[in-house]
């Protein structure tokens, strides 16, 4: 075994040498024919690497895509996100609120040394961002350079001495990952525009560690969790400076701790392996604590899962106890409702106001809720928001958007086994119940904070709200025995290392094609 692994390692330094190699003389082929005999592009360069990079390692590692889908999904993970947190521009302005999220890391960074600098502040200015992806500011190589001279400049000049230090509370607990990867820049001297890329890159390293660890939980499902995983906006927002990837990752493992469980169930679960699902709920909520009732799920476990009654009834207690003490803080929040109003949403947000409006007219704030959700989980929804990287891609979706879709959808009834069939029904529609509440909660806080009073729309209410509770919801839709009946009828047989890698693969075209035009061919 220890020499199979030498051997794998040493396949994998040849793999990286060669791609690194016939990267180079790929880029100036393509330069001289497509580019106008353009100069060396590091940028071209790194997605042509990471394209044959990964193209060899489905090939060569087959027998590993096959059997360790966790392994495979991390590899496309951290290739294609290094894409984003590394070729895209080093500025904010390029996902949902980034400025706000990378300001929260910085300030989070200085926890030991209070003194930031101008350079650091430059990034949260909005002079920076309000332009930066929307219309290409400091897009071309030579504008690039220009700025990066200058915040590297800054960054020598003190800006001011922190009053206070933000320490990592409940809520902020998110910020940790990036904050690691700047206060790590700084340690090194790197420039710091490349500290500002590292935070990125470190986010992303978070994500996919977590993910990892989520899908070796499960015996049945383990590439559609990569496949949610994998769905363009969720790794570009994994790779911008925001707290997306943490509810993501976070719920993402505690899911398929409890489905995994399910998926056993002559195994008798341990201590640490129920306080770890319920820490992975409870943590993960933090940011955005609607999403807290997702926790009740694990209220389902089968008592048969436990080692004796007394453990099962500690263990129900502190679901309990943890949910109620998280809805307590949260009720704190919509006692007074001003304190959540969002003045983006215009002149007419109140949030008081429209907390009277729903009280008082519950029938028709009840359609205004049904239709807005109709709408937001609809098939035309997901094509228009699987690859619509926020201002990277001028708010619009890729030209490869639908098959995003229709990928997710074909693995979500097709990536079954015989361990699907030990999954009861009464965990599935519980998911679909608790589901459809989150949904019904994040839309209602966003009528509240964000919409104008009595409107028969919802504002603000982004996509990506709907991408924790994709997995639960998708692998509770479909089942072994019904993957069987179409097997009875189409010839649906397919060898493990062409399917999974089939799957990962066409995520992988998708987001380093958007890479390609949205960022490189703009440069």
């Amino acid at each position: 075994m220890k020499w199979a692994k030498n051997k794998d390692f040493r396949k994998l330094a040849v793999i990286l040498a060669a791609a690194a190699v016939l990267a180079f003389g790929f880029e100036r082929i393509l330069a001289f024919l497509f580019y106008g005999k353009d100069s060396f592009f590091w940028g071209r360069y790194a997605v042509i690497f990471v394209t044959l990079e990964l193209f060899a390692c489905m090939v060569c590692f087959r027998d590993i895509v096959a059997k360790k889908a966790e392994t495979a999904a991390l590899a496309v993970i951290l290739s294609v996100g290094t894409l984003y947190a590394g070729v895209v521009p080093a500025s904010t302005g390029i996902s949902w609120d980034d400025e706000w999220h990378y300001n929260c890391s910085m300030v989070q960074s200085h926890v030991i040394n209070p003194d930031v600098t101008k350079a650091e502040y430059y990034y949260a200015d909005k002079k920076c961002y309000l332009t930066t992806a929307l219309e290409h500011k400091n897009y071309d190589r030579e504008s690039q350079k220009a700025t990066y001279r200058k915040v590297d400049q800054l960054y020598h000049v003190k800006e001011k001495t922190l009053p206070g230090r933000f320490w990592p509370r409940y809520r902020n607990l998110c910020y940790l990952p990036a904050a690691f990867g700047l206060w790590l820049g700084r340690l090194i001297s790197l420039p710091y525009h490349m500290t500002f890329m590292l935070g990125r890159w470190f986010n992303l390293l978070f994500y996919a560690v977590l993910v990892f660890l989520a899908i070796r939980k499960l015996k049945s499902g383990k590439i559609l969790a990569a496949a949610v995983a994998l769905i363009p906006f969720n790794i570009f927002m994994a790779s911008s400076y925001s707290y997306d990837q943490w509810i993501t990752a976070w719920l993402l493992y505690g899911f398929c701790c409890f489905f995994g469980e399910l998926q056993q169930p002559e195994k008798k679960m341990t201590v640490r392996e129920w306080i770890c699902m319920l820490a992975a709920f409870v943590i993960g909520v933090g940011p955005k604590m609607l999403y807290i009732p997702l926790a009740l799920l694990t209220l389902f476990m089968p008592k048969e899962k436990f080692v004796s009654p007394k453990q099962r009834k500690l263990m129900l207690a502190a679901v309990i106890c943890v949910s109620v003490a998280v809805c307590a803080k949260l009720a704190l929040m919509f006692v007074s409702p001003g304190s959540i109003q969002d003045t983006r949403g215009g002149e007419g947000v109140d949030a008081m106001g429209q907390v009277s409006y729903i009280f008082s007219h519950p029938w028709e704030y009840t359609k205004t809720l049904l239709g807005f959700l109709v709408d937001y989980v609809s098939l035309k929804s997901a094509v228009h928001h699987f690859s619509n990287l926020q201002y990277l891609t001028n708010l619009q979706p890729t030209a490869f958007s639908a098959l995003a879709v229709v990928t997710l959808a074909a693995t979500a009834f097709t990536d079954k086994n015989e361990y699907d069939l030990k999954v009861t029904m009464l965990p599935r529609i519980v998911t679909y119940v608790l589901s459809f509440g989150i949904l019904c909660l994040v839309a209602t806080s966003m009528y509240v904070a964000f919409t104008p009073v009595g409107r028969n729309t919802i504002g603000g209410c982004q996509y990506r709200y709907i991408a924790p509770i994709m997995f639960p919801a998708l692998y509770s839709m479909g089942s072994k025995k019904a993957l069987d009946k179409i097997k009875g009828k189409i010839k649906l047989e397919i060898k493990r290392e062409y399917y999974n890698g089939l799957v990962l693969g066409i995520y992988a075209f998708i987001s380093i094609h958007a890479v390609w035009v949205y960022a490189v061919n703009l440069y």
